[in-house]
């Protein structure tokens, strides 16, 4: 029944029925037609207390998003008023949440509401954060929304205040959420004998649980097949902590080795939705073991077992009775803990830190404010997309246990990010860390980088947005730590040169999106064109010495923001110098991209990560 429903759904996706961006309303004249969807939204609309929210509603439509509006300007009218009542509508596929009273009515909407499970309204309310008999504060309001629309299972969600007639101090609110489709899948073909495919549901009962599995076939392994399942709930129990389990046979889990690897492991994390909360923190415990499933010779194949614990938690310090006053100290804590019961015999392997047992901890004060603009755009297409402006600054103390070495450990790290009044976003970063260890610092790196956004430029009906990125890297003194490479994010893209290492490194990514009109089948398009440059130098170099490396390509994303598919992305890669047996042409296709703007306000205290 559950592959039936699936393949059914895979039918209507395809046909573009599902399509809700190109539905069309239907003419006047059909609009007494009798349907069950209909029906049942005039059932609803009869309730006394539907009556009053789809008023409120109809009175005054929720307002669409433009460029570059601060996140909590819709409720600043509103502060310190007492909230009396909060209300949850969730929207189906036939309504758009910018315009309930609009109601699309062909067989995509009903299709959809058929056949997915809407969320429940008691799960909205685990997700909220503000409460009814307290004042109203309008940054906690846009928070919430925010942290609505970060879950993988909503497409939109608004809030909005509604005053309450003949009273000065008190407002109702209204929380109006809609999905995505929460069926989907994946096929990857990787040769004529070798395929992986998922499936999943990401809000199975409307109860946000994600459940997933994952298979893999390959003529050449042994077993030819392997497995992967996976659960996750969201909030359990309104507690806004995130529960995650799963088995896997394809090298997904805490993966620390260079074998293909089987593991099974337990999270839980709970972030920090907002300024005004107190507590974030998370856990992992996992196992983890290689296993020979290309039956290589057992005198080059690492076999090895090993446990991994890793534990954070943080404390928001001063969290303000002044509504307005959103600065921070947060201090938090890491315990890490990779025990290796059964290593490598390999005698090249004994004094490699990757098979090695490791255990440090970390203790971090962060200094932090930060606010966000509701935009359009940036990685989505169309969606409501939330970028973060404002600082975070961290001191890092902490002890590490490695290869018979015991060091203390003392990093600093820093973002700003800003919007320009032009319509700019900008993040700036610095991160500089190392161990001080018999008078010198050990293992030290210090990372520079920075990134633009630019305005969003019209020319009729297609939309242009920038991207630069560039990055400095320098590390010294390097004992237990990997030297610098090109070959991931601070590199060039689906570059692959293990030869090429050294301990300076300096890169830029120019990146352009043109955002179509066209769409097929619900999905829109946009071409991109992006060009890496890198330069890498070993110790005894400078940087400048060799040419620089090149990425040049172009491409295409897709996406139906409907639907719970991530970006689809295709690019064709061109490297004018290459090294090794490496082609000057590469191609490659992502499925199932999660790429969006990210503004945590607080992270598990870590190490650099440079490569």
């Amino acid at each position: 029944m559950v592959w039936q429903k699936f393949f059914f759904v895979t039918i209507v996706v395809c046909t573009g029925i599902l399509s809700v961006g190109v539905a069309q309303e239907k003419p006047e004249k059909e609009k007494n037609e009798k349907d069950t969807t209909r029906n049942i939204i005039d059932a609803v609309k009869d309730t006394r207390l539907s009556k009053e929210i789809m008023k409120s509603v109809t009175r005054k439509p929720l307002q669409d998003d433009v460029d570059n509006i601060r996140s909590e300007e819709p409720f600043l009218p509103y502060e310190g008023k007492i909230i009396r009542r909060i209300r949850v509508n969730h929207i189906g596929f036939e309504k758009t949440i910018t315009d309930t009273t609009r109601t699309i009515k062909n067989i995509a909407a009903r299709a959809a509401n058929a056949l997915h499970n809407n969320s429940k309204e008691w799960l909205i309310r685990d997700h909220l954060f503000f409460y009814e008999d307290k004042p109203l504060n309008p940054y906690k309001l846009a928070d919430n929304e925010r942290f609505l629309r970060d879950q993988d299972f909503m497409l939109e969600a608004r809030i909005q205040v509604i005053p309450v007639k003949g009273s000065q101090d008190s407002v109702d609110v209204l929380v109006v959420t809609r999905d995505v489709f929460s069926l989907g899948g994946s096929f990857s073909p990787r040769g004529t004998n070798k395929f992986r495919f998922r499936v999943y549901d990401v809000n199975v009962f409307g109860a946000g649980q994600r459940t997933q599995y994952d298979g893999l076939y390959d003529q050449s392994r042994d077993p030819r097949y392997a497995s992967e399942f996976y659960y996750r709930k969201s909030s359990v129990g309104g507690t806004l902590v995130n529960a995650t389990v799963a088995y896997t046979q394809l090298n997904d889990g805490s993966s620390y080795g260079n074998e293909e690897e089987n593991a099974w492991y337990l999270r839980l994390d709970r972030p920090l939705v907002s300024p005004y909360s107190r507590l974030a923190g998370g856990l992992e415990f996992s196992k983890n073991w290689s296993q020979n499933f290309y039956n290589t010779v057992d005198t080059v194949f690492r076999h090895y077992r090993y446990n991994v614990s890793d534990v954070w938690l943080g404390y928001n310090i001063g969290t303000s009775h002044n509504m307005s006053d959103r600065s921070r100290r947060f201090v938090s804590a890491r315990f890490f803990d990779q025990a290796f019961k059964l290593r490598p015999t390999q005698p090249i392997e004994e004094t490699s830190p990757i098979y090695n047992s490791r255990r440090y901890f970390l203790g971090a004060f962060t200094f932090f404010r930060q606010d966000f603009y509701k935009t359009k755009y940036v990685y989505g297409f169309g969606r409501t997309e939330d970028v973060p402006y404002g600082h975070t600054m961290s001191i890092l103390v902490g002890w590490e246990s490695l290869l018979g070495l015991n060091r203390p450990y003392l990093g600093f790290d820093m973002d700003k990010s800003f919007v320009h009044k032009g319509g700019n976003f900008y993040t700036t970063s610095l991160r500089v860390g190392g161990f001080p260890y018999q008078g010198s610092l050990e293992d030290a790196t210090i990372l520079v980088s920075g990134q633009l956004f630019s305005k969003l430029k019209y020319h009729k009906k297609f939309m242009i947005r920038n991207e630069i990125d560039a990055d400095f890297t320098y590390v010294f003194n390097q004992r237990t730590n990997i030297l610098l490479d090109i070959n991931g994010t601070y590199g060039i893209e689906n570059f692959r040169a293990d030869s090429l290492l050294g301990t300076k490194r300096l890169h830029a990514r120019y990146q352009m999106v043109l955002y179509t009109p066209w769409k097929l089948l619900g999905f829109k398009f946009a071409p991109i064109l992006f060009l890496d440059v890198a330069e890498i130098a070993s110790k005894n170099r400078i940087l400048f010495y060799d040419k620089p490396y090149l990425g040049i390509g172009t491409g295409v994303r897709t996406r139906n923001e409907n639907l719970v598919f991530g970006t689809i992305e295709l690019k064709f890669f061109y490297y004018p110098r290459t090294v090794q047996d490496m082609s000057s042409f590469n191609v490659s296709v992502s499925s199932n991209l999660r790429i969006k703007f990210s503004g945590s306000f607080v992270r598990a205290p870590s190490f650099i990560s440079y490569n």
